[in-house]
């Protein structure tokens, strides 16, 4: 099969990019989908907004007639006990959506194959060669049959947070923590639903729990916390995650009577994002990009931005301006930055725990002094300590920090000095809050020594 786009995974982000670029011209498309049944996926609550991103790509899905229910807000107690709310009836469109993630997932999909791309489901990408021409040879291997190829000119990544291809291109993903979602899925069966319409979010001591209606009289209730912490307490077991879930205040009552899950769903919900977004005749899009906290309740909806922003920069592309994948690498970046001040304030709300490891880690508040003074001493153990780190910047960066940490003549260097040189020698517009948490980071993993002179 010969394309000229070929992108890899179905979700939300490949379908969108597909259905934009189909709006400009009318490509050889193939969407590559590794699962060839709907996938498990936290995040089925959706802004008003939606609706106008799906006006963008040319869909129109009834949402109510598709059986999606309607959302009128979002409630959360969060700083204090007391339930806020936020409607969206203020909001242009009126209502957000509570979806059937696989139904609605598979209607965009199908909307692709209807407007002519051509879908392979059940295959996986498993390498991928360069031909003379520049064209992509991509290595298939199907659930059933041989391994075959297929050849495109340009590819694009949505094979979500693993970011396959990226990484065969150099890319590195850098995680920014290691937020869990454990999901259950309780049966109303009749009993009367409190609050129903929206969704409820509830801070705890180890993280903080969410709650949304489903179609088919269901609820899915999901705790965030930390992989260690997590591990910590045992909460990956059912019959802990259930205890855990009674000494909550509000979220308890939304399932009360209700059917209890037989097991729980383990989703990843880490914040990350690659540090080489596109390339020569690649890019990627939606979370093979860079993925958000569930709180923002943004994943859905910056997915869809994602491939229309994507499809743009490709159409750019292909008629000869070849600035135009780094502006959409840059601007990708510069929203993820945006992402995480935002994530910062909201996190920094909630105060009643300040001990606690899950709120410390995310409210941007900075333990390292200025003046503190900073050595690294390389070393065979640092340097192999150093290749398993991932955490706050890529590993060239989390290097040249170290490195930093140095005078020319050897000596320990203030913090303040440090992170005013990474500043000027990097070309990502960082903020000063990256190297300051990284450096907290190094010192946590002791690859960083703090120094104290007389």
């Amino acid at each position: 099969m010969e394309l000229d786009i070929a992108i890899i995974g179905g979700g939300p982000a490949g379908s969108s990019t597909a259905l934009a670029l189909l709006n400009q011209e009318n490509y050889r498309i193939g969407i590559l989908e590794s699962s060839s049944q709907p996938v498990f996926r936290i995040g089925e609550s959706v802004p008003p907004s939606i609706q106008s991103l799906l006006a963008r790509l040319g869909v129109r899905i009834d949402l109510t007639k598709a059986g999606h229910l309607p959302a009128l807000g979002n409630c959360s107690a969060w700083g204090d006990n007391t339930l806020g709310f936020n409607d969206f009836w203020t909001s242009v469109g009126g209502q957000g959506w509570h979806l059937d993630r696989a139904k609605f997932d598979r209607s965009l999909l199908q909307t692709a194959v209807d407007r002519g791309a051509t879908v392979l489901r059940g295959v996986r990408v498993v390498g991928c060669d360069r031909a003379s021409d520049g064209r992509w040879i991509l290595n298939l291997n199907p659930q059933t049959g041989s391994t075959t190829q297929i050849t495109a000119s340009f590819v694009v990544d949505g094979s979500g947070p693993r970011s396959v291809f990226a990484h065969w291109q150099g890319a590195y993903t850098v995680h920014m923590d290691s937020l869990l979602g454990l999901a259950g899925i309780f049966s109303l069966n009749g009993v009367e639903a409190v609050k129903p319409g929206y969704t409820l979010v509830e801070a705890v001591e180890l993280g903080w729990w969410y709650a949304a209606h489903l179609p088919e009289d269901r609820v899915i209730v999901t705790l965030m916390s930390d992989r260690d912490i997590i591990q910590q307490h045992g909460l990956s077991r059912l019959d802990a995650w259930m205890a855990a879930l009674q000494k909550t205040h509000h979220v308890r009552e939304l399932v009360k009577g209700a059917t209890q899950p037989l097991k729980l769903e383990i989703q990843p919900a880490f914040s990350q994002y690659l540090d080489k977004i596109s390339g020569d005749g690649w890019l990627a899009v939606g979370d093979a990009a860079f993925k958000v906290d569930p709180l923002s309740s943004a994943g859905i909806y910056k997915a869809l931005r994602s491939g229309i922003n994507a499809a743009d920069a490709i159409g750019q592309f292909r008629a000869g301006q070849e600035q135009a994948l780094l502006s959409y690498h840059l601007q990708t970046q510069h929203q993820f930055e945006l992402y995480l001040e935002d994530r910062r304030k909201y996190y920094s709300q909630e105060t009643r725990w300040a001990s606690s490891p899950f709120w410390k880690r995310r409210q941007g508040k900075i333990a390292l002094s200025p003046k503190t003074s900073l050595y690294f001493q390389s070393s065979s153990q640092a340097m192999a300590r150093l290749k398993q780190l991932d955490r706050h910047l890529p590993p060239n960066d989390l290097y040249r920090l170290c490195n930093l940490c140095n005078s020319s003549d050897d000596s320990p260097r203030c913090a303040s000095e440090v992170v005013a040189e990474f500043l000027a020698q990097t070309t990502q517009k960082f903020s000063a809050y990256r190297p300051i948490e990284a450096l907290e980071y190094l010192i946590e993993q002791q690859v960083i020594q703090t120094v104290f002179l007389q």
